[in-house]
């Protein structure tokens, strides 16, 4: 079942992104995988912003041992 659908496309990507490089957890690919109809990287970007406002509404320091 998608959990996730995106619709349209990233607008003016060169104003509002920067290529990167680092490693995913494979983890995360398959959910990803299973989870994510239409752009991947629209849902990965949505998905970190909701992440990073959890951790700030937390109030606390998250520490993360292993992965």
């Amino acid at each position: 079942m998608t959990k996730i659908s995106v619709v349209g496309r990233l607008q003016d990507r060169d104003q509002k992104t920067k290529a990167v490089s680092f490693y995913l957890d494979k983890d995360v690919i398959k959910w990803m995988e299973e989870n994510v109809k239409g752009n991947k990287q629209l849902a990965f970007n949505y998905l970190m912003k909701q992440g990073i406002k959890s951790v700030e509404e937390g109030g606390q320091t998250v520490i993360v041992e292993d992965l």
